[in-house]
């Protein structure tokens, strides 16, 4: 995001920008103060379902498309407050995970207003709230609510009125619905800030609870108002009962056994018996050839199904469990960002060229600015075979076992091990084939001895420390334990936790089936994993070929889960003082 997108430091959004702004935000979780120099964080967002909605019958999910900003301006109240104005206080990092969009920004602190809004956020008398802009809102019917397809992220806000003092989340998209309406939230907005910023003990627990009470409240009347004016009048005569009947479609999958059968029905009757709960899960083909068609298409596996899949892949994969995760749209398959062009460190090479100058009185200047690259990305398709049976269909147990044994296992193998090893050519670029990696001298053929562990620490570039892991072959776990054991003065780094877990200047060692074998480059690995990027597609998509096993009574289901990788680093860095270059990778060097 460039810097006119962030808004200046005093200035923010321009008046454009908040009137479509003030149509549409949402209230999230509490603020958490992480320390006590500015920094905060909490869930901006918090994912629901139909059944889990606001009050306005909206929710979120992770199939939201939040647009492509990762770190959004930090406002307090949306920039509606009379003191603040639009003054950007800071700037908010998003991550995604499991339930929502989770925040941390550092607050700048540059005067009493701003320091009182980090005091408000360590007392817990905030809360998140997200803006986006009313024309690039959609919304799709549901089940019970409508799901928010598309949200694209403008500003993150600090607010004293948080929508539910439980954590919950509740819209105020409809209370700025006019000039007369937007007047009156910004009267109420000097009213809070006088309260917020100048009396030290006014929002107690007490008034946030009141205040939340009439937000909800104007939020529900004005949507029952809505929904009454847009009714029909009434025909004298006529009965205009409403009756709600249940769509079949709605309903989910609860087994993957489930969904499987209703595929293969779908395949033999060449598309003329479809469950009704298919026809939301069509996936398109690649190349945009025909759907539901083995070779050319197919269905996404039920979120609730899909689960099985994903989640040993994003908790217990050794890389893939540690990478930064970034969502795909529903129609993109590739796609790009701006990433710094950094390789010095070098005053007048930090972030590609911006320096700074300590400026004589009366004296001047030279101008800089970042150079940035581009990171291009391509989803490539891994795709598993698993032959079921059609006994084994019926047993949905025995038929989800199955399927976490050899087709699950064999997607987290894959993906894992194309982190760490792959080419980048149909597949994912790994980190020991990155220009990025280092490779540490080798002092002994075969070995890894004290010396090798303390240059490959000395050329892990500081910034990256903090996260970083040691990931090893099973061979090279006996040198470690002998360096431990033998000597434990020359090698007073390497520790074991009561967990049993061994640690190399405090950082842990994973020991993988991934790592190259002893003597290789990457035997062992020091890695900080979080500047991996990945980008997947939302679901698994599932086909099957009813025929190829036709004498067995066997059927084919391919399961296809689309992914790309690459280091966000792609060069290694010369510091700022020495001559040996660092990384986020390093590996130790083959035996020579």
């Amino acid at each position: 995001m460039n810097e006119k997108e962030l808004g200046d430091t005093q200035g923010g959004a321009d008046d454009g920008e908040m009137k479509a702004l003030a149509q549409e935000m949402y209230y999230g979780g509490e603020v958490k103060a992480l320390d006590d120099k500015g920094k905060v964080g909490g869930y901006l967002v918090r994912y629901g379902t139909d059944e889990d909605f606001d009050l306005m019958g909206d929710f979120f999910s992770k199939d939201t498309d939040f647009g492509e900003s990762d770190r959004l301006p930090v406002l307090y109240h949306h920039g509606f407050d009379e003191v603040m104005k639009r003054r950007k206080i800071g700037v908010a990092q998003i991550n995604r995970d499991e339930v929502g969009l989770w925040v941390e920004a550092q607050l700048q602190l540059r005067d009493d207003y701003e320091k009182h809004i980090f005091e408000l956020a360590k007392s817990g008398k905030l809360g998140w709230s997200s803006g986006t802009a009313a024309h690039v809102v959609e919304r799709e019917a549901t089940g019970k609510a409508a799901h928010i397809k598309q949200w694209y992220l403008t500003e993150a806000s600090l607010t004293p009125t948080p929508a539910e003092y439980r954590n919950e989340v509740v819209p105020i998209k409809s209370l700025i619905t006019s000039e007369q309406g937007a007047g009156a939230r910004e009267d109420e907005s000097k009213t809070i800030s006088n309260e917020v910023l100048l009396e030290e003990n006014a929002m107690d627990e007490l008034k946030i609870a009141e205040m939340v009470a009439d937000a909800a409240s104007r939020a529900a009347d004005e949507a029952v108002k809505k929904y009454a004016d847009s009714l029909p009048v009434e025909a004298k005569g006529f009965d205009t009962k409403v009756e709600v009947t249940e769509d079949a479609a709605d309903k989910p999958f609860t087994t993957l056994a489930e969904q499987m059968n209703a595929v293969k029905i779908y395949e033999i009757s060449n598309g003329r018996q479809m469950d009704a709960r298919l026809k939301r899960l069509e996936a398109k083909a690649p190349l945009g050839l025909n759907e539901g068609v083995p070779s050319q298409g197919g269905f996404l596996l039920d979120p609730t199904v899909s689960a099985e899949f994903l989640t040993p892949i994003h908790q217990e994969g050794v890389f893939s469990r540690l990478v930064r995760r970034l969502p795909v749209g529903a129609n993109s398959n590739y796609g790009w960002m701006n990433g710094i062009d950094e390789t010095s460190r070098a005053t007048g090479s930090r972030f590609g060229g911006v320096q700074a100058y300590w400026r004589p009185e009366a004296g001047s200047i030279t101008a800089s600015k970042p150079k940035f690259r581009r990171v291009n990305w391509e989803l490539k398709a891994l795709e598993v075979l698993m032959y079921i049976t059609d006994e084994q269909l019926q047993d949905a147990s025995q038929t989800s076992a199955i399927a976490q044994m050899s087709a699950v296992e064999e997607l987290n193998f894959f993906v894992n091990d194309a982190i760490l090893n792959g080419d980048g050519v149909g597949k994912p670029l790994g980190v020991l084939n990155s220009p990025a990696l280092i490779s540490a001298v080798r002092t002994n053929a075969n070995l890894i001895d004290n010396a090798d562990i303390l240059r490959m620490w000395q050329r892990l570039h500081p910034s990256h420390r903090a996260n970083s892991a040691w990931f090893v072959n099973s061979e090279a776990e006996p040198q470690l334990d002998q360096l431990y054991l033998t000597s434990s003065l020359e090698a007073r780094y390497i520790t074991y936790g009561a967990d049993g877990v061994m640690r190399m200047k405090g950082r842990p060692v994973y020991v993988t089936e991934f790592n190259p074998a002893l003597g290789s480059v990457g035997d062992i690995l020091l890695a900080d994993m979080s500047d991996y990027l990945m980008w997947e597609k939302g679901g698994i998509q599932s086909s099957v070929n009813p025929w190829l096993q036709w004498l067995t009574s066997e059927q084919a289901f391919k399961f296809t889960y689309r992914v790309d990788g690459q280091p966000a680093t792609y060069s290694a860095l010369t510091p700022f003082k020495g001559t040996n270059t660092q990384s986020p990778y390093v590996a130790l060097a083959a035996t020579t």
